[in-house]
């Protein structure tokens, strides 16, 4: 079977993003990838599968983010801003099949009018702003019918709101570029421990999954840009280093194409990096969208990515990432806790987790 190959960009150098091979996997991580089924014969067929897998989580991110913005923007107009989740939870308890609904069954299409109004708007309003003509775009490359947008995301924040799944739901929701400003503290805390350790003489750094200001369900500042804050956040904790940015959406890469970093669209579990090149990879907010499977496969491209010494920074608390780190040759040497505060009520915590390589 041939597997896919995608163009990525560094800087003005292009390149092919080539599969990530069974041989390009350290022996223990194919050992413990061996234990879940996956061997040197299935392991093409699943990158393949992984791959028609990423097109429907990228749909369904999509349709996240056309939802959050369509129901927050003050741009359109409609009223006043509506709350994702709240609105969720209301169109969810209005349905006679609520439970099959969450299981994935349409629903009955009848939302609020003010959320009617704030669809028709969306899609039928000229865009005028960068925000609203990414999202168009979207969109229009997504295809889907405007309710199947909308009850995608809601089935998403409904089932997160219950509570009840939270690790399982994020290996399968969509793949969401929505940053979370307050959890940008544990890549500052790891930097802040990396430097005390001595471990900074960082000549070029990886920053996956960067993320943008499509429009998120904790809320939306229509005056904010486009550009990932993540991005911007690490270029000023780093000053001039150089940084390239991986992401698996294009309309991500695609906004960080004036900087502040070398942007490349490309699968981290699935498509290899440039090896031996970093100092440090920092990939948070990221490594949670990864069953264990590709987070194994994640983390083994990671670690061929980084030159000796190099560092990996995440915030995926999970033992698995401890597991495939060690395999890769990535021993986890911090761990620690931070406070983001509050949010609607609930403390939220953060980890950061540093694993390196031996020098």
């Amino acid at each position: 079977m041939r597997l896919r190959t995608s163009l990525v960009l560094f800087g003005s150098l292009a390149a092919w993003a080539e599969p990530l091979r069974w041989t390009d996997l350290p022996p223990a991580t194919a050992a413990l990838l061996q234990r879940s089924g996956i061997d040197e014969a299935s392991y093409d067929g699943w990158l393949v599968g992984r791959a028609e897998q990423n097109r429907t989580r990228l749909a369904a991110g999509s349709a996240e983010h056309i939802t959050y913005y369509l129901l927050q923007t003050k741009e359109l107009g409609g009223g006043p801003p509506l709350r994702p989740t709240a609105e969720a939870q209301k169109y969810v308890a209005s349905l006679p099949n609520k439970d099959a609904f969450l299981r994935g069954a349409a629903g009955n299409g009848v939302f609020p009018a003010a959320v009617r109004d704030r669809m028709r708007l969306f899609w039928e309003t000229p865009p005028t702003s960068p925000r609203h003509k990414v999202l168009r775009g979207m969109a229009e490359r997504l295809g889907w019918p405007r309710n199947q947008v909308v009850e995608t995301t809601f089935r998403f924040l409904a089932r997160q709101a219950s509570g009840t799944e939270p690790d399982g739901l994020y290996q399968e929701r969509g793949f969401s570029a929505d940053p979370y400003r307050p959890g940008m503290r544990s890549m500052e805390a790891g930097l802040t421990w990396l430097r005390t350790e001595g471990r900074d003489q960082w000549k070029t750094v990886l920053l996956a999954g960067p993320g943008a200001e499509f429009g998120s369900r904790f809320g939306l500042d229509d005056a904010l840009p486009i550009l990932s804050p993540q991005a911007t956040a690490l270029r000023g904790l780093l000053g001039t280093i150089p940084i390239d940015c991986v992401d698996i959406r294009t309309e991500v890469t695609e906004s960080l194409a004036q900087g502040p970093c070398r942007p490349a669209t490309l699968d981290l579990a699935g498509e290899r990096l440039p090896a031996n090149r970093y100092d440090l990879a920092v990939a948070t907010n990221l490594l949670v969208y990864l069953d264990d499977a590709a987070l194994g496969v994640a983390m083994a491209n990671l670690a061929r990515s980084l030159r000796p010494g190099g560092c990996l920074l995440h915030n995926d608390p999970r033992f698995a990432a401890r597991l495939f780190g060690e395999a890769a040759g990535l021993p986890a040497l911090h761990f620690s806790s931070i406070r983001l505060g509050e949010r609607q009520g609930k403390e939220q915590l953060d980890r950061v987790v540093l694993h390196c390589r031996e020098k």
